[in-house]
């Protein structure tokens, strides 16, 4: 930025084009790795909504598989919408699937199972979530 010559007249003060283009230049650098980096946040914020949203369904469907007895849970398939309601399969984002096996462990009973819910769809991708709980049966 200039602001006077030396044979005392004065100039008109403000910033050169090569300085302004400079500027626009070094700004501009600097937000092309910052919008690579939005997408990738947005990628995981959208990750973890579909973790979110699945670990509940799992705590429902795991809590109500107590109350049905275990033999009524074998292989049961439900699809869902993004809420967790129930849904036609072609409207389906989720599908979630049942399964039980005996319980590993110190205590061994008829009725103490390990519940297992294996949600797959279109909203969860590739990779499945699974997930799994030991529980008493209360339904028989």
């Amino acid at each position: 930025m200039k602001t006077r010559l030396r044979a005392g007249r004065q100039r008109a003060r403000g910033f050169s084009l090569v300085e302004v283009a400079l500027a626009l230049g070094v700004i501009g650098a600097a937000f092309v790795p910052l919008t690579g980096l939005l997408s990738v946040g947005l990628s995981a914020l959208r990750e973890s909504q579909v973790d979110v949203k699945a670990s509940l369904i799992a705590q429902r469907l795991l809590a109500d598989a107590q109350l049905v007895p275990f033999g009524d849970l074998g292989g049961v398939t439900e699809y869902l919408d993004i809420e967790g309601n129930k849904v036609a399969p072609e409207k389906a984002v989720f599908e979630a699937r049942l399964t039980t096996q005996n319980a590993a462990g110190v205590l061994v009973s008829t009725n103490l199972k390990q519940i297992v819910v294996t949600l797959n769809g279109t909203a969860v991708g590739g990779s499945p979530r699974v997930f799994a709980s030991t529980a008493a049966n209360l339904g028989d």
